[in-house]
This record gives structure tokens, sequence and C-alpha cells, in this order.
């Protein structure tokens, strides 16, 4: 896969060298929304994508405009990606190479060809023409507020004039988090690391519009849609076969309820059976305590906004790793705090002010026999 985001990179950058300054499109010319299936490997690839396309025969144009790519080689990737840092960039290519990721990974891929005079064709593509040069193609990535299927309406928007959007089809009262939930199978490592990272500010209820950064929203909310008082889709159709694809299916013996169920079982075996379990459980602590590191890190050390208000914190705390390694009188003390947050983050779970998945319950549920074995030794 990182082979087919290179190759795109490649392909963007030799389009964009051979693309002439300017250019007059014909009364032939098309600008059509290219929404693809979501994926059933790479996370990212679950929530499908979306992408501009430009087509004028009599000028040999077939141009994608995808705002979904990044450089592998940008100075200190990973670092910049964890903290929300990494800059996306708008990559142009030649149509003919945009199908085949989809097609040898059976998604669909759907076009929607926009109802647009010839000067308005000419606006968009002036719009995407000026987008993709060198000083304005990179922008700061952000999953819910500016992402690929944001990008689509913003350009219309931007060169033509706002889009009196039809929101009569989408559900209501939806968050954020809701609306992510739709494209993970229940009980995976997928949606239990989302939901770890993510804090409370994506359980606010979305706006309409807000529902738009998924693209299978995008493709809807357009197609009833008009701007300039006229429907704003002229045709819909399959470019690639609708494939019917499922989410699939996590296996059970190796999904986050069935580990987090043999850490708690584990841990009662160590407390009323064996009636000891220091290494285990001190174990247990370091492993709690490595998991709220990152949940503050996320918070407080990165640019990323939906990793805020995480109150994941209160039963994954950073403080857990120092527990083996003080003493049991001040254990004994200590523990009380995190009995304290525990608690918190139950009445925080009850007044539905955080949304925690039944994983996360059994997993912070696994602390309890450590709080007590702790509390008891002398």
């Amino acid at each position: 896969m990182r082979f087919l985001i290179y190759f795109t990179y490649l392909c963007s950058l030799l389009s964009v060298a051979q693309s002439p300054s300017s250019i007059q499109l014909s009364s032939q010319a098309k600008v059509s929304i290219l929404t693809c299936a979501p994926g059933q490997n790479e996370l990212y690839s679950q929530f499908g994508h979306s992408a501009m396309r430009i087509k004028d025969p009599e000028n040999n144009i077939d141009k994608v405009y995808n705002y979904g790519t990044f450089d592998f080689d940008t100075p200190n990737f990973y670092l910049k990606f964890t903290r929300g840092q990494l800059l996306y960039e708008l990559s142009v290519y030649d149509y003919k190479y945009f199908p085949y990721r989809y097609y040898i990974e059976k998604r669909w891929v759907k076009e929607q060809i926009l109802n647009l005079t010839t000067e308005e064709n000419q606006q968009v593509f002036d719009f995407l023409e000026w987008n993709a040069l060198p000083e304005n193609k990179k922008y700061y990535y952000d999953f819910f507020y500016d992402n690929c299927a944001n990008k689509m309406y913003e350009v219309i928007e931007k060169s033509i004039g706002n889009i009196q959007f039809d929101y009569s089809k989408f559900p209501k009262d939806y968050t954020h988090r809701d609306l992510i939930h739709q494209y993970l199978a229940h009980n995976s490592w997928g949606t239990f690391g989302i939901d770890l990272a993510l804090g409370a500010v994506i359980d606010k209820k979305a706006t309409f519009k807000q529902y738009m950064f998924l693209p299978d929203y995008v493709h809807l909310g357009i197609s009833n849609s008009t701007l300039n008082n006229k429907a704003i889709v002229a045709k819909d159709h399959f470019l690639l076969p609708d494939y019917h694809l499922e989410i699939p299916k996590t296996n059970f013996f190796i999904s986050p309820i069935f580990v987090s169920l043999a850490l708690l079982f584990t841990s009662l075996y160590f407390l009323f059976i064996k009636k000891k379990g220091r290494l285990w459980f001190y174990s247990l602590s370091i492993l709690y305590g490595i998991t709220g590191l990152v949940i503050f890190a996320l918070w407080f050390l990165t640019d990323h906004s939906t990793t805020k208000m995480n109150f994941n914190i209160l039963w994954a705390n950073p403080l857990l790793m120092a527990l083996p390694f003080v003493s049991k009188q001040f254990q004994s003390k200590i523990i009380w705090l995190f009995v304290s947050f525990a608690f918190a983050f139950v009445w925080i779970a009850a007044i539905g002010y955080q949304i925690f998945n039944l994983p996360i319950y059994l997993f912070a549920l696994g602390l309890l026999p450590m709080y007590y074995f702790v509390a008891m030794q002398k």
C-alpha cells in the first residue's frame, strides 16, 4: 500500500510538471465528484475517499484532484504525523491512474457529474489549478474538519458560490463518534483504539454540514442539493461496480473484549486463588500507566483537536507507572486517589459527557483487583 501512495505521489509530480499554466475549457468539459467505497484493510481507508475530476475531451484533459496525499520524505515525518503537524497536499494526476487501487481492492467508485455552466466549470478548474501550485497545495489536515471530503464542497463554494444543501436524508442527532462507528467493526481494535484516543469533544451533536467529513455524506448531501437555483448533480453513476462490501467481522479470541476479560480473570485468579501476584499486578500497573501516558501526550502535546478532553485518562492514568516503585506505605495512601479517579470515570460515563465502548469499561474494571491487592498489602 505504501508503494501505491508513492506511485500516486509520483504521478502527481509528473502531471503538475507537464500541466499548462492556463487553459480555457471547452463546452464539453465536465466537473465531477468521485466517491470511493470504504476499504477493509488499513484503518485510514475504512471511511472511504473523495476526489474531484475534470474531464475535457477537446483539450485532452482528464485529471483527478486528490486532497488526501502527503509526502513520506517530509523531515520528521512520523513525529509530525503523531503531533498533528503533518502537511497534506493536493495532488493532480491523470484519471487513468486513479481507479487502479480501488479496482484491486474491489471498492466501488461513484461519479457525480455536476450540472455546471461552461463558465462555472472554468471557475472550478481555475481554482483547482491555483490550489495545486507548489505554494498553495499544502494544508493542515484535520480528520473531522479539513479532509479530502470537506474539500469537495469547499472547492465549489470558494469558486462558484454557496450550495443549498438538502439534508432531508441525513440521520438526525448524530455525534462525530456515532458517525465514525458506522464504518467500524464492533469489538475491533480499530474501534477500541479510536475510542481510547479521541476525547469528549467528538461526543457533541454534529451539524448536518459537519457530517460531510465522510465521503458517503458528501455524496448524499450533494445528490439533492442546488446551486444558483438549479440541481447541482447532472448524472450519478458507478465508475467501478458496487461490490456490496461489508464491514469485516472480528475474531472474538483476539478481540478487545476477549483480551480485557482475560486480564480481568487472570487478576481475579491471582487475587483470590493464588492469593499473591505482585509481579502480575505491578506489570499491569505499568502497562496501564504507559497507556495513560499516550493519552496524556495526545491531549496536551499534540495539535490534534479531537484528542482533547479525553477522560480515559481517569482509568489509564500515567501515575500508575510509578506505583510499583514507591513504598508500600505510600502505595496504600495513593491507591485511594486512583479509586476516586475510577468513581469520576463512572460519573462522566453516566452523565454522557464522554461515550466509552464496552471493552474500555472492561479494561477499566480490570484495575479493581489490582487496587484491592495494593490496598490490602501490609
